[in-house]
């Protein structure tokens, strides 16, 4: 209603003495009227202002704590009162609008005035309630929206002193990526804040100067970070070296391990690393590329040398889980070979566990041909050891799937899940 969105958009400024007041009722009497119904409109105005005051402080809090995103559970709360209230002094307007002798229908009558006082006085006093419940959120958001403004041209001179210092730095340290990213997000968001204030919308002038405050503070950091670039990739780079000479002496053993692979076992046992030497010699080589090229941008570009030494490191991980990979394997099929029913005891303790389990929680109905079935792969996997060169590889895994099963089997059963 056009009543209803006026009075919404009406601002009011109030001291500590209104708000430390909230509670005290108007005490002012009607003074002296010409009769009934001029003594009950006197009354109404009365409890209208008695509402005015109290919906204004709470009115405030409120729009600000949804144009800055605080307090929502507040918010959400005032919108049915909030309705409520609007409601009424719609009513109120038209009660208290002057007489027009030409207007259709009745007058407002002593009884109308009336109904619509208490009204006015029913809503005061759930605002109350209201502002009890909710005073700290609502003097919250009242004080935030108040320091915005202070608080956005705090930020936007900040950015202007960090963006300033990026001129004591050497010019080739102002070149950097680091520095000239910084520079660049923390120009935008001084710009945005700058928008946000001409369009007037607190919300964004908000969240603009929050952003110009993280991009002030990462332009500082760069800017500090600037001049020691240089000895920090000179570290860098000494540390990728010696890393990538411990992986490629681990890599020299690629070859012996692999051939024992083939010679010792089956070629089932093998297919899956067929290659990783020579994917690892490769990662080997591309390291090398990228910390020469790190060695030769460290002095004039320190920040392009950290971006090779990082896909250096990159490369020396691909390699180390390649060797890792051949000589893992190496040891595990060993270790199978030596002693496969290790393998398989360790996987029927942990079945008869499940069985046990089963039937301490009377669950043999719903799991026990679960469990039984388990087992039963057990039995096959250990059946297909045989020949000269059995698949340990098959073997293992397998085992290792059913105790994974199993794991799962006893979960369900703990949690009483199906």
């Amino acid at each position: 209603m056009a009543a209803r969105a006026g009075h919404a958009g009406h601002v009011h400024q109030y001291d500590r003495g209104v708000v430390s007041g909230w509670f005290r009722r108007d005490a002012r009497t009607a003074g002296p009227s010409d009769g009934p119904v001029e003594t009950a409109r006197a009354e109404m105005v009365r409890a209208f202002l008695d509402l005015d005051r109290r919906l204004s402080v709470i009115d405030d809090g409120v729009d600000a704590a949804r144009d800055l995103g605080l307090h929502p559970d507040m918010v959400t709360a005032f919108g049915p009162l909030r309705d409520e209230v609007y409601a009424t002094i719609d009513d109120y307007l038209r009660l208290s609008a002057d007489p027009d002798p030409t207007a259709p229908g009745p007058a407002p009558t002593v009884a109308d005035l009336q109904r619509c006082t208490a009204a006015l006085h029913d809503r005061a006093t759930r605002l109350d309630t209201f502002y009890e419940r909710h005073a700290t959120s609502v003097e919250h958001a009242r004080s935030a929206a108040a320091a915005l403004p202070t608080r956005a041209t705090q930020a936007i001179q900040a950015a202007d002193q960090a963006l300033a210092g990026v001129g004591g730095l050497p010019p080739a340290a102002q070149a950097y990526a680091s520095v000239r990213a910084a520079v660049r997000d923390t120009e935008a968001a001084r710009d945005a804040v700058g928008q946000a204030r001409t369009q007037g919308r607190p919300g964004d002038v908000a969240r603009a100067t929050e952003r110009l405050v993280a991009t002030t503070e990462a332009l500082r950091r760069a800017i500090e970070r600037a001049p020691g670039r240089t000895a920090e990739v000179t570290r860098a780079l000494a540390s990728v070296r010696t890393r990538r000479s411990a992986v490629a002496t681990r890599a020299e053993r690629l070859p012996d391990a692999y051939s024992a692979l083939l010679r010792e076992f089956s070629a089932a046992c093998s297919e899956d690393v067929v290659g990783d030497d020579r994917r690892g010699r490769e990662a080997v080589d591309r390291a090398d590329e990228h910390i020469r090229a790190a060695a030769g941008a460290a002095d004039s570009d320190p920040e392009a040398a950290a971006r090779e030494i990082a896909a250096a490191r990159d490369d020396l991980a691909r390699a180390e889980g390649l060797v890792d990979g051949v000589t893992d394997r190496l040891d595990l099929l060993r270790s199978v070979r030596d002693d496969p029913g290790a393998v398989e005891r360790r996987t029927r303790f942990a079945i008869r566990d499940a069985q046990l389990l089963a039937v301490d929680r009377g669950l043999v109905a719903r799991w026990g041909s679960v469990i039984d079935a388990a087992a039963r792969r057990v039995d096959r996997a250990a059946e297909g050891l045989t020949g000269r060169h059995p698949d340990y590889l098959a073997y293992v895994r397998e085992l290792d799937s059913v105790s994974e099963f199993v794991a799962d089997v006893v979960g369900k059963m703990k949690s009483g899940a199906r």
